[in-house]
């Protein structure tokens, strides 16, 4: 039984060699360089027959036998892979010294375990069997020099510090899929924006035009007698003025300043009104002047100051800098009040520079459609103006903007200057009336009562 074992072995080992020898994997090209290999024998198919029967050999031992099993010996690597141990493959060795090897292997009684037959692996062929424990797995090659090992895609090696791309000058960094990149906005210079005041002071606007709807009725009478009870807001209102910048008040347009100015001189005339309400008088004034006269008030345009833009101003220095100088628009006489009962009506809304030429135009029209304002009296040939177009008061204010000398050429500059404005605003008869019929024009006498809704006054 022994003896049938030793045969089979020495064939298997046979065949291993002769199988090995036809590998070029463990040849070593340095030790022959000037050998020209010859193309690999074709694999013997009755190898794998002899392999498999040594294994179904290994596995079933004959029973009452279990020290014939032979031990396993560990073969050399370079002996196990196909060539001897000069690093020939069979097909470079002579016949006569096959032959040799096989009667010295005869002698010597070797048995190997569970051999497995080596073919030549294909590419991309993968061996799923079990690995030889005496087998030496060669280590991977080293990777180059700044070569990044093989890893997931876009996921650094483990180990390897993550480092950002460098990224050139003025260049954006690149950004995350449907991620927006954001911009980098170079700073722009702000200019500035022209708005009027209900834009910088919102609350004034707003506080005054409710002031306006409360206390002003449609004739243009004010209740002063409530009013007085809000002298204290009248005071706040007033105190905002001063919370505008030049630099805004600068950007607005020339009609939004002159709306601003209307707004501010009703203001404090209100104000000032409240704060002297009810009117005292002396009793020897009172023999010229009714008790409700504004001119009781000692110095009412020219001592009750209030602050602009961290500046200091009264009524009469208002209409003299501003109105007379600055905007030179006569109509703003007839846009202002003076808390009586013959200047014009004060309008329930605050003025606005969007609105200030249709304002102002309804200002001059309700005005002389008023008995204060203006009557023409046909049958009597008389034409009967208010004192406020007096050339000593403010008749020569219109000189600058309406004078003429093609019309009325028989009166003074100042009285041609107001007829020719009537005429703007007057309708196609009147109009003809002034301008060709003989008359006389009078000037009526201003009425300084305060214009308030009480009894009385």
């Amino acid at each position: 039984m022994a003896n049938r074992y030793v045969a089979i072995c020495l064939s298997v080992g046979c065949l291993l060699m002769l199988v090995g020898c036809t590998s070029p994997a463990a040849r070593p090209e340095a030790a022959w360089p000037a050998i020209v290999r010859p193309p690999a024998a074709p694999r013997d198919p009755n190898a794998a027959e002899a392999a498999e029967a040594a294994e179904a050999a290994q596995r079933e031992p004959e029973a009452g036998e279990p020290n014939d099993i032979a031990k396993p010996v560990q073969i050399p690597v370079d002996m196990a892979v196909g060539t001897d141990a000069n690093g020939l493959d069979a097909d470079d060795i002579p016949t006569e010294e096959l032959a040799a090897q096989e009667q010295s292997s005869d002698s010597n009684t070797v048995e190997i375990a569970k051999p497995d037959a080596v073919e030549a692996a294909e590419p991309n062929d993968v061996d799923l069997g079990a690995a030889d424990p005496s087998e030496v797995i060669p280590p991977e090659p080293a990777a180059e020099p700044n070569e990044a090992p093989p890893g997931e895609p876009n996921k650094p090696a483990a180990g390897e510090p993550r480092t950002e791309a460098a990224v050139e000058p003025n260049e954006a960094p690149p950004s995350e899929p449907n991620v927006p990149a954001v911009a980098r906005a170079e700073p722009q210079r702000q200019e500035p924006v022209v708005q009027g005041q209900a834009a910088a002071l919102p609350r004034f606007v707003e506080r005054y035009a409710s002031i306006l709807q409360e206390y002003v009725r449609k004739d243009g009478r004010v209740d002063y007698g409530a009013l007085r009870r809000k002298r204290v807001q009248l005071k706040q209102l007033l105190m905002r003025l001063d919370d505008l910048e030049p630099d805004v008040y600068a950007a607005w347009a020339p009609e939004a300043k002159l709306a601003f100015w209307l707004n501010a001189y009703n203001l404090k005339m209100l104000e000032t009104i409240t704060r002297n309400y009810p009117i005292e008088s002396s009793w020897w004034l009172r023999l010229t002047w009714p008790p409700s006269d504004i001119r009781h008030i000692k110095d009412i345009w020219t001592d009750y100051k209030f602050i602009v833009m961290d500046e200091e101003f009264t009524l009469a220095e208002v209409e003299r800098r501003l109105f007379r100088k600055t905007f030179d628009d006569p109509r703003v006489y007839l846009a202002v009040t003076y808390a009586t009962r013959s200047s014009p009506r004060l309008r329930r809304r605050p003025y606005s520079g969007a609105k200030l030429e249709q304002q102002l135009d309804e200002q001059v029209n309700d005005f002389l459609s008023d008995p204060q304002g203006l009557r023409i009296d046909r049958r009597n040939k008389t034409v009967y103006l208010s004192a406020l177009f007096k050339p000593s008061w403010r008749g020569k204010e219109f000189v600058a903007r309406y004078g003429t000398d093609k019309k009325f050429k028989d009166r003074q500059p100042e009285t041609r200057a107001v007829l020719s404005f009537l005429t703007k605003y007057l309708d196609r008869e009147e109009v003809y009336f002034l301008e060709t019929e003989n008359y006389a024009l009078e000037y009526m006498n201003f009425d300084w009562r305060i214009n308030d809704t009480a009894r009385g006054f």
